[in-house]
């Protein structure tokens, strides 16, 4: 049997992760103010965009490394070859955690850069199931998720740009949020900046187009439940017509680096 393997950042809740049956899911912690916490499934996690607004700092770490140790235990024991996808190396040390921590339990496990994070990596993660339960190989999923990987992207923009420098993910002094401008971006593998937009139809204009023509499942995502995305979903629809838009809300790993307002959309494109 083949068992997939992932972070917290893929935002699934309770239900999604009992329905697809062979998905664990290991927390990545993170600190509001002098608490420490581990990111769960996403309607287990309180109220955290409040707890940020009110308290500092807030920080993100990756995944204690015993975490993984006991999930890749638990599945070759029960002799699962193991397909672990994590949040991108570019940003986060979570890869380099599960490389260690498969060396260390040994078994057939393999660990993957998934090149994106949140919900491209929840689009990757749908993928490697479907994948599993259609009967391929572990051989034959891995070597279609390395190349499904590069055809899923993000598009996103924020409010402030506080939190992704006090993060350490951007370092570009061409992203502005005076005035009446908001910087847009798009992350493969890393954040790369791509422009300042005027006004917010030039913002939701800009960030539409550079959504791919041939892409074939959206999911919108915002960070807190107050953030309106009903505009920039209904010009997706408007351009993507036959395409099914599912819409998230990023848990709370994501939002210490991106701060609430922000928005964006993951995409993959058809193989």
């Amino acid at each position: 049997m083949i068992a997939i393997v992932t972070d917290s950042t893929v935002g699934y809740s309770t239900a999604e992760i009992s329905s697809r049956g062979i998905v664990s899911v290991v927390p990545v912690n993170y600190q509001i103010g002098p608490l420490f916490y581990e990111e769960y499934a996403s309607d287990r996690n309180g109220n955290y965009m409040q707890a940020m607004a009110e308290r500092s700092p807030c920080k993100t770490a990756q995944p204690a490394l015993n975490n993984f140790i006991r999930t890749f235990q638990s599945l070759t024991e029960r002799g699962c070859d193991v397909i672990c996808i994590v949040l991108s190396s570019a940003l986060s040390g979570t890869y380099s955690s599960a490389c260690f921590a498969a060396d260390q339990v040994g078994g057939n496990i393999r660990v993957i850069d998934s090149a994106t994070i949140g919900a491209g990596m929840h689009l990757l993660v749908d993928e490697a199931v479907n994948m599993v339960k259609f009967g391929l190989s572990f051989e034959e999923v891995i070597r279609h998720l390395e190349s499904l990987k590069k055809k899923i992207g993000i598009v996103f923009t924020v409010e402030s740009l506080d939190r992704l420098i006090y993060g350490g993910r951007l370092n570009n002094a061409k992203a502005k949020t005076t005035l009446n401008l908001r910087p847009v971006f798009v992350l493969k593998g890393k954040i790369c900046f791509q422009c300042n937009a005027r006004g917010n139809r030039e913002r939701l204009d800009e960030l539409c187009s550079l959504v791919p023509d041939n892409t074939r499942r959206l999911i919108v995502c915002r960070c807190g439940e107050e953030t309106d995305v009903a505009e920039f979903t209904q010009m997706l629809k408007g351009r993507f017509p036959t395409v099914n838009i599912h819409q998230r809300v990023i848990g709370p790993i994501l939002s210490i680096h991106v701060g609430a307002g922000a928005f964006g959309v993951a995409y993959v494109v058809k193989e």
